[in-house]
């Protein structure tokens, strides 16, 4: 784990593996409807085949983000608020596994012999499937940057400036583009 910790400092600090893995599945399949729609509208073999690879390779993403999720689900230190999400979060994520797994045996089974409305209710049943992980990854996004789920609070430094020389520091304003919920400039000043 040392020689990890000094290649991979970030992957060293993360509580599990999720957040490495989720991401694969959400391009993939994303990528898969986007190839299978133009294969569909320009009949083109090549992206049909495309979306085939890239439906397989998201399902199996799919696999590695649940196990690693239900891993990360008995060692994430949570309370209440964070729990109620996490049970919507995993019931999103193995929905989409399952709707990819059926996605990809009927592709299988049935690729050669696609009729154009069965494609056309492959393509929806996909559509649906990515308005699922949509929820999901809306509902890890507020456990992690709403609850801060997984992360380790950051320390703030007495005297922090964001005045002069901050990178989002408009020019001749004096004001930074850091404001807090209220509407306050964080950069015209110290904290």
């Amino acid at each position: 784990m040392e020689l990890i910790g000094k290649i991979l400092p970030g992957v060293a600090e993360m509580q599990n593996l999720h957040p490495m893995v989720v991401h694969f599945p959400i391009a993939l399949l994303n990528g898969f409807l986007l190839m299978e729609v133009l294969g569909f509208i320009f009949r083109k073999e090549e992206l049909r085949t495309a979306a085939r690879w890239m439906l397989y390779l998201g399902t199996l993403g799919a696999m590695a983000t649940v196990a690693f999720g239900l891993r990360a689900e008995s060692t994430l230190p949570h309370n209440e608020a964070i729990h109620e999400i996490l049970l919507r979060h995993k019931s999103f994520g193995i929905t989409v596994l399952v709707l990819s797994i059926v996605l990809s045996v009927w592709r299988i089974l049935r690729e050669r012999r696609f009729k154009t409305t069965e494609r056309v209710a492959h393509m929806i049943v996909a559509a649906i499937m990515l308005a699922v992980m949509t929820l999901g990854a809306d509902m890890g996004g507020l456990m992690v940057y709403k609850h801060g789920a997984g992360v380790k609070a950051v320390p703030m430094a007495d005297g922090h400036d964001h005045s002069v020389g901050d990178r989002y520091h408009h020019e001749g304003s004096g004001a930074t583009g850091l404001h807090d919920k209220d509407g306050h400039d964080q950069g015209s000043h110290n904290h």
